[in-house]
C-alpha cells in the first residue's frame, strides 16, 4: 500500500455495506449425484448450467452477457452485471450520514465484490489510513467476515478492522461481549460495535481510534487494549437517529445509485410475532416526524438522479392515519416506490393514495392463509381480513408479494393448500416460501410446551410438522401454485425493485421468472441438462440476442 496521500481530501473511515454473500462456486464443486444431500441449500434457490450453480439473476446475466457475476474480468464489470448486491443499501448510509454530523469523512463501499477497485483507491490515497468497518447486517455467521477480512489484510496487514450490525448485535442477545474474544482473535477484528443502533457509537469510536485513546467512552465496544487484553465498555440502548439526525443526502457518496435508494419513515415494530426477534431487539417501535420525511425527500429530489424510494420499514402502513399523511406527503413528488405492508389495514382510500403517490409494489407477510396458524403465531389478523385488504390493492393495480412461512406449529398440509388456493384464487403477483426458523428469543420458544416444540434454528419438529416435511410441503407450493410466481425469498421485494431499476418492465420481471422457475422445477425432477430451449425464450422475454453459446 502506498503511504503517499493521492487525494486532497480526507477519509477518516470507510464503510463496506454488503458483499455477494451466496458463493455459488462452492456449491459447484459439489457432486450431483448427491444433491439430496444439499438440496435444502440450492433448491428454489440457485440453477444449474453446465456444470455451474447460479443466482437467478445470473440466468439473465447469462443470456445478456453471455458471463456469470463470478466470470466478470474486473469490478467495473461487475457493476455492470447484475446483482442484488449492487442495489444501495441503507445500513452504511445511515452510520456514514451520523458520522459526517460529527465532522467525519466517511466513504461507502456498497459491494465488496464489485467495488474493491474503489476502496483501493480510497484507502490507498491516504497518509494516514482510515478505519475500515464492516457492517453485518445480512450476516448469519462469520465465514463472509472471514473472507472480507482475509481480502483486506491481504492489502494492508495493519489495516485497522471493525464491524457492527445486526450479526454483532445478535450475538449479545442470549450471552455476554466475552463471546466476541475468540473471534476477533481469529479472524482478525480490532473493533466490535455490537449495538443494535450503532449510528452514535461509530463516530466516538473514530474519535478515539484516532487520538489512540478514551475507547472507555465509547458505549457498546469490545476491543483489545494496547496490552493485547480483550475489554469491552457497558452496554447502552441507542435509540435510532431518525428525528435527531436527518440524513445528509448531498454529503454522501452516492456513485453506487442508479435511480433508487432505500429509506425508513420509522424503526422497530409494534408487534409481536411468535416466531420474530425483531420487536425486541428493536427495543420498540419510533417513527420520523412527518416534516422531516418531507425534507428527506426533498433532500433526495435535489440529488437529480434519484426518482425511486423502497421504504424498508417493517410497519410502514401502521398506523393507518400517520400512513395516509405519508401518503398525501408523497403525492407532492413523482417518487416511484415500494414497501413493506400489513394489507389487513389496508381501505379503498389508502390504496387509492398508494397509486397515486406512486407506489408499485408492496411485499406482503401473509406467512399463512389458515386461521389456526395465524393465531398460533400472534399474526392478529385472519385470512379474511387479507382477502379484502388486497381487493383494494388489486383494485388499483399495485404489484403484491405475499411471504409465506412453511411448517409453523398448527401447519399440516391441508393449510399448505389453503395457501395455494389462496395464491391462485387472488392472483398474487409473486410469492416466496420460506420455512420455519426456531430461534430461542422468540415468543414461540416460551410456549414450546404446548406444540410439543423440539430442536433448533432449520432443524425442529413439532405436534403437526417436522422440518423435513416443511422442506417437501414448499416444493408441493412451488409445483401447485399455478396464478402466483415464485420469486426467491432471500432477495423477494429487492429483487422486484432493483430489476425495475435496471428497466425491467413487471411483464418482462414476471415472464423471465417463469421460465427461470421452468428450470429450477426441471432440476427438482433430476433434470439438470438441456436448458438452451428455455434460454432461448429467456432472450425473446428479454428482446436481446443470446449471448451465452456454452
Amino acid at each position: 500500500m502506498s503511504k503517499i496521500a493521492q487525494n486532497a481530501e480526507r477519509i477518516d473511515a470507510i464503510i463496506i455495506g454488503q458483499s455477494e454473500i451466496v458463493r455459488y462456486e462452492d456449491y459447484s464443486k459439489l457432486p450431483l449425484e448427491r444433491i439430496h444431500l444439499y438440496k435444502e441449500l440450492v433448491y428454489l434457490r440457485m440453477v444449474h448450467r453446465n456444470g455451474q450453480f447460479m443466482s437467478h439473476l445470473d440466468v439473465i446475466n447469462l443470456v445478456r452477457s453471455g458471463k456469470t457475476f463470478a466470470e466478470a474480468s474486473s469490478d467495473k464489470e461487475r457493476r455492470q452485471l447484475l446483482s442484488i448486491w449492487n442495489l444501495p443499501g441503507l445500513s452504511s448510509l445511515l452510520v456514514a450520514s451520523n458520522a459526517h454530523h460529527h465532522g467525519f469523512n466517511v466513504k461507502i463501499i456498497n459491494n465488496f465484490d464489485a467495488e474493491f477497485d474503489r476502496f483501493v483507491e480510497y484507502y490507498d490515497g491516504q497518509s494516514v489510513p482510515p478505519l475500515v468497518g464492516i457492517s453485518t447486517t445480512f450476516y448469519l455467521g462469520y465465514a463472509e467476515i472471514k473472507r472480507l477480512v482475509k481480502k483486506l489484510r491481504r492489502h494492508d496487514p495493519l489495516m485497522k478492522i471493525v464491524i457492527g450490525g445486526a450479526f454483532a448485535n445478535e450475538q449479545t442477545i442470549l450471552s455476554t461481549t466475552t463471546i466476541f474474544e475468540e473471534p476477533m482473535r481469529k479472524y482478525g477484528l480490532d473493533y466490535v460495535l455490537h449495538a443494535f443502533n450503532s449510528d452514535e457509537d461509530f463516530p466516538a469510536l473514530l474519535k478515539a481510534h484516532q487520538q489512540g485513546k478514551g475507547f472507555l467512552q465509547v458505549p457498546n465496544l469490545s476491543y483489545f487494549n494496547k496490552s493485547g487484553e480483550f475489554r469491552s465498555t457497558p452496554t447502552i440502548w441507542q435509540n435510532p437517529t431518525l428525528n435527531s439526525r436527518p440524513m445528509l443526502w448531498d454529503r454522501l457518496d452516492l456513485h453506487f445509485v442508479n435511480r433508487t435508494v432505500q429509506l425508513r419513515a420509522a424503526s422497530g415494530c409494534p408487534f409481536s410475532c411468535a416466531f420474530c426477534s425483531y420487536p425486541k431487539t428493536a427495543g420498540g417501535h419510533f417513527s420520523m416526524d412527518l416534516a422531516l420525511i418531507e425534507q428527506q425527500l426533498r433532500d433526495i429530489q435535489s440529488l437529480g438522479f434519484v426518482d425511486r424510494i423502497i421504504f424498508v420499514d417493517d410497519t410502514f402502513n401502521v398506523p393507518i392515519r400517520r400512513f395516509k399523511e405519508i401518503l398525501k406527503v408523497l403525492c407532492k413528488f413523482n417518487f416511484e416506490w415500494f414497501s413493506f405492508l400489513r394489507v389487513q389495514y389496508i381501505d379503498d382510500e389508502a390504496a387509492r393514495l398508494m397509486k397515486e403517490s406512486g407506489c408499485r409494489g408492496v411485499y406482503l407477510g401473509i406467512e399463512s392463509a389458515n386461521d389456526t396458524v395465524l393465531k398460533n403465531m400472534n399474526k392478529m389478523v385472519n385470512k379474511e381480513k387479507f382477502i379484502r385488504g388486497m381487493a383494494h390493492l388489486k383494485k388499483h393495480e399495485i404489484v403484491t408479494f405475499a411471504a409465506f412461512v412453511i411448517g409453523f406449529p398448527g401447519e399440516t398440509e391441508e393449510s399448505i393448500n389453503e395457501n395455494i388456493h389462496f395464491l391462485d384464487s387472488l392472483e398474487v403477483d409473486f410469492y416466496s416460501t420460506k420455512e420455519f426458523y426456531y430461534m430461542p428469543h422468540t415468543s414461540i420458544h416460551t410456549d414450546r410446551g404446548k406444540y410439543n416444540l423440539t430442536g433448533n434454528a432449520n432443524k425442529w419438529s413439532h405436534n403437526t410438522m417436522n422440518s423435513q416435511i416443511a422442506t417437501e410441503m414448499k416444493i408441493h407450493m412451488f409445483r401447485h401454485v399455478k396464478r402466483s410466481i415464485f420469486l426467491d425469498p432471500d432477495t423477494s421485494l429487492w429483487y422486484l425493485a432493483y430489476l425495475y431499476d435496471q428497466g425491467f418492465s413487471f411483464e418482462q420481471i414476471k415472464g423471465c421468472q417463469r421460465i427461470i422457475n421452468e428450470m429450477m422445477l426441471s432440476e427438482i425432477d433430476g433434470i439438470f441438462d438441456g436448458k438452451d430451449q428455455q434460454l432461448d425464450r429467456l432472450a425473446n422475454v428479454l428482446g436481446v440476442h443470446r449471448q451465452d453459446v456454452r
